[in-house]
């Protein structure tokens, strides 16, 4: 699942083209078929999968009612077929979504709705495959706010609850948005005498939504989920660059201070950003907007994808490190990506409705074009996201790390003792996003306080050239996990990383138990999926480890 710093986004694409007003024309569709609906590849939205392998299955289904959402499910079931579910858009780089060349993709781009919304219980209902920047729009309609979300407001409803997404915080329930379920609506396999699938319903009373808030797709379908809402409120962020001598000792305090505080360390020039983030009344003045990612021009993307792509091939450290200072600097005097009235940002603190300026977005369109009428070739002056797959745009990791609160000192002194060594191998992380994610009772969620740390870096086009530096990340990595028990994001990279992690997640075996009593047959697992539980068997691959293999 995507999530992005201003500064990931910034420091790789860079800031000149990100600040746009023009939204992008419909990026491509997450499911390609034949006319008929069979023969099907699946695309997340950068066109690649962490293995570099296709992502395929034999049909496609695309229900736009619970009734066909049953249909489709027990049509599968009855023939054996595996099942999983996607969206209008897929963000995970491991094969989360990948039914086998032999099963069915439920894809839900038209299963979209907002089904109600109860001003007095402040809840709204809505459908799997609606986007969260419409479920936010629609609650703030009715005075109410979505109280987490993720920095990319282009993922569905069911999407960001199952692979565990999160903003950053840990006042009240946190910032996992899958905290925020008080109810779902799951089609399960079923006996043949149920019809092969039916529909139940979770609440927060049954120990079963423990599983459900975050899982991966393994349960079942979503069909319908209701959210808690909060009466609507301000966002006030003021943004400051520090000097990162005593970051490590700062974390936690600052972390815990503030609602929806985050941290952008930049190791490799011994500089951290803190942004400052909370609540105010809606009577504070302020109609400030997180305004990136609205959409950039085709030749814009294209021609600073290859200009990285020669810093890169060139090993051109100078011009990597001088581009990321030279951009930090400018980008938080110019606001960060904030503005204050919507265009133009003219100091901090920044203060806006909250719907405005939890996420960003708006670069992957309105999604009103079909499978077959979405623009396939692009016009030089088309605005798209900077990813988007039919352009020549950059690959990247996005790896998530996440340490225990009572970890976070030793891994920040690690890491500097290792950037101590030479500086300039860290210049192409750009930075490391440094969130916070509350203690959870889903079985899948984290056990204890989490800080969670997003380092997102190039990746070569060629499968067997490394990218830059690739030993310094590779030693960051294995010595969060290994050294001080850190985990991973359920959605985002890690491939060979994932192994053992299964055997500490604490609330595994209960997770497994639900999930063996809704799916007895596996249905809606895959490979990576039982891998990922310590549930498959281990598969060897033609490939190169530096993909993750």
């Amino acid at each position: 699942m995507m999530s992005l710093s201003f500064s990931h986004v910034l420091l790789l694409f860079y800031f000149s083209f990100v600040l746009k007003t023009a939204c992008g024309i419909d990026a491509p569709p997450s499911v390609d078929c034949r006319g008929d609906g069979s023969r099907c590849k699946i695309f997340n939205s950068q066109g690649y999968w962490e293995d570099r392998h296709n992502c395929e299955a034999a049909y496609a289904a695309l229900p736009r009612s619970e009734a066909e959402l049953v249909h489709a499910v027990a049509v599968a079931v009855k023939r054996q077929q595996k099942i999983r579910v996607v969206s209008r858009m897929a963000h995970a780089l491991p094969r989360l979504v990948c039914p086998g060349r032999q099963g069915l993709i439920i894809n839900t781009q038209n299963y979209d709705s907002v089904i109600a919304i109860d001003k007095t219980a402040m809840t709204i209902t809505v459908q799997a495959g609606i986007m969260m920047r419409d479920v936010m729009e629609e609650a703030a309609k009715h005075g109410l706010a979505v109280p987490a979300m993720i920095y990319w407001d282009g993922v569905s409803a069911a999407g960001v609850i199952s692979t565990g997404a999160h903003g950053s915080g840990l006042v009240g329930k946190g910032s996992g948005v899958y905290e925020y379920v008080v109810s779902m609506r799951l089609v399960v396999p079923a006996t043949p005498s149920e019809g092969y699938a039916k529909v139940i319903t979770l609440t927060e009373a049954d120990e079963d939504m423990k599983a459900a808030r975050i899982s991966l797709g393994t349960l079942g379908a979503i069909s319908e989920i209701t959210f808690a809402l909060r009466p609507m409120f301000k966002r006030s962020v003021s943004i400051a660059v520090r000097d990162d001598k005593d970051l490590e000792n700062e974390i936690e305090d600052f972390l815990r201070a503030y609602e929806f505080a985050d941290i952008e360390w930049i190791p490799s020039h011994g500089k951290a950003v803190f942004l400052t983030k909370y609540g105010v009344p809606v009577d504070v003045p302020g109609e400030g907007e997180f305004a990136i990612l609205r959409g950039s021009k085709v030749s814009d993307v294209e021609r600073d994808a290859y200009q990285y792509d020669t810093y890169q091939s060139t090993n051109d450290v100078d011009a990597i490190c001088n581009l990321l200072e030279s951009q930090t600097i400018s980008s938080v005097a110019q606001g960060n990506g904030f503005v204050n009235d919507g265009v133009r940002f003219t100091g901090y603190p920044v203060i806006g409705y909250n719907h405005r300026m939890q996420s960003f977005g708006g670069c992957q369109g309105n999604g009103t074009s079909n499978n077959l009428k979405y623009p396939k070739h692009l016009d030089k002056n088309d605005t798209i996201c900077l990813w988007d797959r039919r352009v020549h745009t950059n690959m990247n990791f996005d790896l998530e790390l996440r340490v225990p609160m009572s970890r976070i000192l030793n891994v920040i002194e690690d890491i500097k003792k290792l950037r101590d060594l030479n500086p300039q191998k860290l210049c192409d992380i750009a930075d490391i996003l440094i969130r916070s994610v509350k203690q959870s009772e889903a079985y899948l969620g984290p056990p204890e306080d989490v800080v969670a740390m997003d380092l997102r870096s190039y990746r070569p086009r060629e499968p067997d050239t490394p990218r830059w530096n690739e030993d310094v990340f590779e030693e960051i990595e294995q010595m969060v996990i290994e050294k001080h028990g850190g985990a991973l994001h359920w959605g985002k990279s890690g491939g060979y990383l994932f192994g053992g992690l299964a055997k500490r997640a604490v609330n595994l075996e209960k997770f497994l138990i639900v999930k063996e009593r809704l799916d007895p047959h596996g249905i809606f697992s895959n490979k990576w999926t039982n891998g990922l539980f310590g549930r498959g068997v281990e598969e060897f691959k033609d490939g190169c480890g530096l993909d993750k293999m």
